[in-house]
């Protein structure tokens, strides 16, 4: 079995009741059975609040008044923990911001941005990031897992990495061939023959004639294709499509590049270094997962798609504030990712949509 994980997996640490964001938060964490039938079964101490703050219909954690799980104290901590210990705790709650993707002889560990510790690792890291594999005895077979088609998809993604990586060339560049290459090895799954996936014709180039049309149009999938978590993102979305397209294609295309002249003399992380991480980040968690729905170009799409909502996410709050220090950079990228990654449906949603208008 190998085990693969990127290279700032063991840099995080939760910081507990120290986090500026806690996902014992307005989050509706569900309870995975085994879990479901301990806290059934417990007898102890704690039997009578554990059966008050859980909804057994529902297989989820009740939450208090202020929105927050009924076990988060007031300081912060987690009363279950304290008065069960850490093996009460659920699976999600136990592994949480760590998140393991299964394949044949292969686990995927990867840390997911929608913690602020981890949008915080990744967002500071300017060196390109690489991934660590480890290997054990441990053996395992799939009866059905199409291991020619993964094979194909482990070199499709290595070789995506590589381009947005390659900072030698501009970045938009880098983006339009990784589109590219998705629609070329899709096409050539569809026919048969995914073992030339890098024969590229010149169909499969993403043709973008009008760069604030398709802005807009993204944007406005964040209010009518995705299901809004949180109430409060809700009024974020309202208030960045005012500052974005509120006066039209030419104050935006002068804010955009007004926006990009002041990120680049700043003290941030530059902004391309952060938009390729992005791009590294979403392709190397979902792409794989193609083995299982054949669904190639639509989880591509998504992964450049929701690159482009948070790079517009990032304008409409420096429009707002004339500024952005590289906290309000890590939470438009954890709150993008909790109203995305949270959800499912969210995430299905997201590899279904024609972002790119082909």
């Amino acid at each position: 079995m190998y085990y693969l994980y990127p290279d700032y997996y063991k840099k995080f640490h939760c910081i507990a009741d120290k986090c500026s964001d806690t996902c014992c938060a307005e989050w509706q964490i569900v309870i995975d059975d085994e879990s479901l039938e301990k806290y059934r079964n417990y007898k102890g101490d704690y039997q009578q609040t554990l059966c008050q703050n859980i909804d057994w219909e529902e297989g989820v954690f009740g939450h208090n008044k202020r929105g927050k799980c009924a076990f988060l104290r007031d300081d912060d901590l987690c009363d279950m923990y304290i008065h069960m210990g850490e093996d009460s705790l659920c699976t999600t709650c136990r592994e949480y911001p760590r998140h393991t993707e299964e394949f044949e002889n292969l686990r995927e560990i990867t840390l997911s941005l929608s913690c602020p510790e981890v949008a915080k690792i990744v967002m500071n890291t300017t060196e390109p990031i690489t991934f660590v594999t480890k290997e054990d005895e441990t053996d395992e077979c799939y009866e059905e897992f199409d291991y020619f088609l993964f094979s194909e998809l482990e070199d499709v993604r290595e070789e995506m990495i590589r381009i947005i990586q390659d900072r030698n060339v501009n970045l938009r560049d880098r983006i339009d061939k990784i589109l590219q290459i998705s629609v070329s090895v899709q096409r050539h799954y569809d026919a048969g023959s995914l073992i030339s996936w890098n024969e590229f014709e010149e169909s499969d180039r993403v043709c973008v004639e009008n760069e604030y049309e398709l802005f807009e149009r993204l944007f406005l999938f964040l209010f009518e294709e995705f299901e809004i978590l949180y109430p409060q993102w809700a009024e974020v979305l309202v208030e960045s499509r005012l500052f974005l397209f509120g006066e039209g294609k030419e104050i935006f295309e002068q804010n955009k590049e007004e926006f990009e002249t002041w990120w680049n003399t700043s003290n941030l992380t530059p902004l391309d270094i952060v938009l390729e991480q992005l791009v590294v980040y979403f392709t190397s968690v979902y792409l794989l997962g193609a083995v299982y729905d054949e669904n190639i170009l639509g989880k591509v799409d998504a992964c450049i798609g929701h690159t482009i909502e948070i790079y517009l996410l990032l304008l409409g709050r420096w429009l707002k504030h004339g500024e952005l220090a590289m906290d309000d950079v890590i939470e438009v990228v954890y709150r993008y990712s909790r109203e995305i990654e949270h959800s499912d449906e969210n995430l299905e949603r997201a590899e279904m949509l024609n972002w790119f208008a082909r």
